[in-house]
Formats: C-alpha cells, structure tokens, sequence
C-alpha cells in the first residue's frame, strides 16, 4: 500500500507538473509561430483596420507581410513575385536638405499629401468594419477593369435582380431620377456614375440620398464618393482585385480587339507584349493611383502605405483567383441571400442562375499567358511595383483579416 501511495504521489506530480509546463507554453509561445506551422506562411494577425485607429496613430505596419504562395491558388495563378518596395524615382525640390523622393509623406509637386483631405473626402465610405445596413448604406462596387467586374455586375443584376446605377443609365438620362427596365428585366438608374460629368448630374439630381439603387458602380473611386453628402446614407465600398501582372497582359489583349471600347487605338493592333510593356501606354500602378487620387506624377512609398489604409478601412476585398468564394462573401456581408429585389429571376433560382453565369462569364478574353520572369513580365512588374504590394495586402485582408467580417 506504501509502494501505491508513494507512486500516486509520484504521478499527481508529474501531471501537474505536465499541465504547468503546457500552460507556459500556450501563454508565451508566438501565436504567430503557430499560425505559420498551420499554413506554412508567415502572416501577422490584425483586427480590420478602421480610419478611427489611423486619427489615433495606430497605423499598422504592413511592410513586413508578404506572401510567397496563396494556398487558394494553383498552378499558373500561384504569387510568385518579387517583394521589393518600388525604387525611388529622382525629381522634386529638397525638404530641409533631404531629396523630395526620400521624405515618406512628400507629395510629388508640393511635398506634402494631403491626407486629412483626402479622409474627408472618403467620409461618405462607411468603414468596412462597421455592419452593413440597407436603411443607411448603399453597396459600391469600385470596379476595377479586367479583374471579374463585368461578370459580377451580371450576378447582381439579373441573378439578384438588384437596380444597379452604372454606365448603363447614361443612355437614358433625364431631368429626374428614374428606375429603367430593360426587355431581359436587368433594371438601371438613369444617370451614368462611370464618368466624372454623369456622377456630377447624379448628384445634382440627388442621387446620393433617393435610395432608389440597390448597387453603384464605377471605376471613379473618389469621384463617386462626392455623391453620398449625407451623414444618414453613405456608400460601402467592395472590390474584386486581380493579380496585377496578369491583369495588365488581360487588358493589353482585349484593348487589341476592342474596337467597341473608347479606349480602343489601332495602335494596339501590330503590338507586343513586349512594345506595350515598355511603352506609355500600359499601366503605371493603377490600383494605388486611384486609391490615393494621385493621377500622374511620381508615387512614393506614402503612396502605398494610403492605398493599404484606404484599402483597408474602406473596402470589402475579394479575389478574381477566388471568384465564387469573395461572391459568397459578398452576399453575406450584403445580405443579399436574404434579400428579394423583386428582379427576374425568383429567390429559389438564383443559384442556377449564379452558376450558369459564373461557368459562362461576361466579356471573358481568351489571350496568349505571359511567362513570369520573361522580359515583358519583367518590365510590367517593374512599372506596378507598388500595386503588386497592394495586392499582396488584398489577399492577407481577403484570408485573414475580413473573413471576421462576415463570421461575427
């Protein structure tokens, strides 16, 4: 009996001993370590970021998060590029005795960003982070071209039969707001909100505050905001991104056969990859440059911290790479699951018809793949440095930061 008790005694010990030393190991050990042994990827954990955090100086530091490999791509969708942040470009006056180029904050012309502007502008963006209401919040898609916007504005409006304001509108304008239906059922504002002389009539006609629309598009991220003066009805920003190597090649080869488009030139027509790359014409950081409203000149490396804050605080992220899932988590966010928008097709087949158009997408453009690391690969990722670290940011807010969003 002495030898049993002595054991007991023995093994209580060890156990408890086994239970404090887990216990120190749960509370000290890098939650961060663990996170990189679940996914063999190194990410930083953040709550959304709000703008609220940013007036209070608490701007998360994203330059040290960069993934190597998204595991929801395969293949020839994998990230694989090169993270450096884009080189300083020389110009500009000196700021007490330092070149223009390495003053973080300088703006390009008068050595200062004027962000607290900028922030007042976006006011009419409801943070991301606040729940969606349909009483005092209208859905905005920021439409980026050649990345799933067209076949997701197909989805909303005639699958969810949503009153979509867009390009649509302009062909049926007027002096007052109206709801046009066309022959399909699709139904539209009459304004056109792409085009910066189409948002001011909008506005004029007060747009902003009808509430007749279910959803705005548009490519004019700042512009568009100028319609939602209103403090009870603002809008709320998602976006559908895209690799932007990729969608730089996507974009030369469709503005090739596009005659239909007013970007079209026939100087595409005899092109190469390779001539477009190095030429004017392709895009110099697209993204970032519509974000921050820095339309020309030099960007900077403030350029890109903005454009991750603006990202950030005021929009809803999804991926072309993963097209259905950010669509899921569109319509969750939206409740549009929830919704009947009465349009033409009923509640109980809108999946057939999601399907259906997902399968078969709207101005889909078959087009020779561009090898990564060949010479036009090179020179189009040298021009869109800093839209390829945003797009890194996307996909961490896509994986991480706003799956919380629609999981509360």
């Amino acid at each position: 009996d002495d030898g049993t008790s002595v054991r007991d005694r023995v093994v209580g010990k060890l156990c408890w001993i086994a239970i404090c030393a887990a216990a120190a190991f749960y509370i000290l050990y890098d939650d961060d370590q663990l996170a990189g042994q679940e996914n063999d990827i190194d990410v930083e954990r953040k709550e959304p970021f709000s703008f609220n955090g940013y007036q209070d100086a608490r701007i998360p530091d994203d330059d040290d998060t960069s993934f190597t490999q998204d595991p929801f791509l395969t293949g020839d969708d994998e990230l694989d590029f090169d993270h450096k942040r884009a080189p300083d470009v020389d110009g500009g006056e000196a700021i007490d005795g330092r070149p223009l180029q390495q003053v973080k904050s300088a703006h390009p012309k008068t050595g200062v960003i004027e962000e607290d502007r900028l922030w007042d502008d976006l006011s009419g963006y409801a943070e991301v982070s606040e729940p969606f209401d349909p009483k005092t919040q209208l859905p905005v898609l920021w439409h980026i071209p050649k990345a799933g916007g067209t076949t997701l504005q197909d989805l909303m409006a005639h699958c969810n039969g949503m009153i979509v304001a867009n390009e649509v509108g302009g062909l049926y304008v007027s002096d007052e707001l109206q709801v046009v239906e066309l022959d399909n059922g699709n139904r539209y504002i009459n304004v056109d909100v792409t085009q910066a002389d189409g948002i001011e009539h909008a506005k004029d006609l007060g747009f902003g505050s009808s509430r007749l629309a279910d959803v705005a598009i548009s490519s004019r991220f700042h512009d568009e905001v100028s319609l939602f003066t209103d403090d009870a009805y603002r809008g709320k920003c998602f976006a559908m991104l895209r690799h932007p190597i990729k969608r730089s090649v996507s974009m030369f080869y469709y503005l090739k056969d596009a005659t239909w488009e007013h970007t079209y030139s026939e100087q595409f027509i005899n092109m190469s990859i390779e001539e477009y790359a190095r030429s004017e014409l392709s895009e110099d950081n697209w993204m970032v440059r519509f974000l921050t409203n820095e339309m020309s000149g030099n960007l900077y490396d403030r350029h890109i911290d903005l454009a991750k804050e603006v990202l950030s605080s005021k929009c809803l992220v999804g991926l072309l790479e993963e097209f259905s899932k950010s669509f899921k988590r569109f319509s969750q966010y939206f409740h549009w699951g929830e919704t009947d928008f009465q349009g033409p097709v009923a509640m109980n087949n809108r999946g057939g018809c999601v399907l259906r158009v997902i399968k078969n997408p709207d101005n889909a453009h078959e087009h020779p793949s561009l090898d990564e690391g060949s010479e036009a690969w090179n020179l189009l990722m040298a021009k869109n440095q800093y839209d390829l670290q945003l797009y890194e940011h996307a996909v961490h807010l896509f994986r991480e930061d706003q799956k919380k969003l629609v999981d509360r």
